[in-house]
């Protein structure tokens, strides 16, 4: 049996924060499609062309962290060449995720920690959409190395991450005292900001090189892309 006392900060205040949403709204999609900030389909569709931009040609596979309730696997569904895992904390945004998407041959499954369901060097892509921005610093560090164990050698992480030093980041967020009184109600979950140079010194913690940044990005939050090194040849 789950122990909801001892789970991690981002298990516990994402499953309330949903379950809230659900008493509240009586629409079950509008709850889930707020649950991770609503406007489900233009986010899709940005992340979407976010991810295509830089996916390989030919199929490839691609891990979703915080897939959250299917904004970028339901973009993504008619893409035959993709397959997909994606893996969020809340099981109801999952099974949501799983119905809009269609797709009976992609992966959706619930973890409760930040250790990936998935084998060493699996993944030619991944992507953290609004991920970074709940976790603390130490955290995201650990997810980055841990994502970076599942990824392929020149496989790519793609990030967002919302900028402290950034003025439009920043004015969309309630002061630090009404952020901990939602969440001490279980109305809202924690909001992290970072700078290009935390992000950048996560990626090389996990042996990762920085290829680009993106700073006016159509998801609304600065966008890092690392690529995981080719191995090394030995020998002459």
């Amino acid at each position: 049996m789950e122990n909801r006392f001892f789970a991690p900060h981002y298990v516990r205040e994402y499953r309330h924060l949903v379950r809230f949403l659900q008493r509240r709204d009586a629409d079950e999609a509008s709850a889930f499609e707020r649950a991770v900030g609503g406007n489900h389909r233009q986010q899709g569709a940005a992340q979407a062309e976010l991810v295509l931009g830089f996916a390989p040609d030919g199929p490839f596979n691609l891990l979703d962290v915080g897939c959250g309730s299917g904004r970028l696997s339901y973009a993504l569904r008619e893409e035959k060449r993709v397959s997909y895992l994606g893996v969020d904390v809340v099981p109801e945004l999952i099974d949501y995720a799983q119905r809009i998407s269609e797709r009976p041959d992609w992966r959706f499954e619930t973890i409760a920690s930040l250790n990936l369901p998935c084998p060493d060097a699996w993944a030619d892509m991944i992507v953290f959409m609004s991920v970074l921005t709940h976790l603390k610093p130490a955290e995201c560090r650990d997810y980055i190395a841990e994502a970076a164990r599942t990824l392929k050698p020149g496989g790519l992480v793609i990030a967002s991450y919302l900028d402290r030093n950034h003025a439009y980041h920043r004015r969309n967020f309630r002061p630090a005292w009404r952020q901990r009184l939602a969440r001490f109600l279980r109305r809202e979950v924690m909001i992290s900001f970072t700078t290009p140079e935390e992000m950048t010194g996560w990626f090389e913690n996990a042996g990762l090189s920085v290829r680009q940044t993106i700073t006016e990005s159509p998801v609304g939050q600065h966008i890092m892309v690392g690529v995981k090194p080719l191995a090394q040849a030995t020998g002459q």
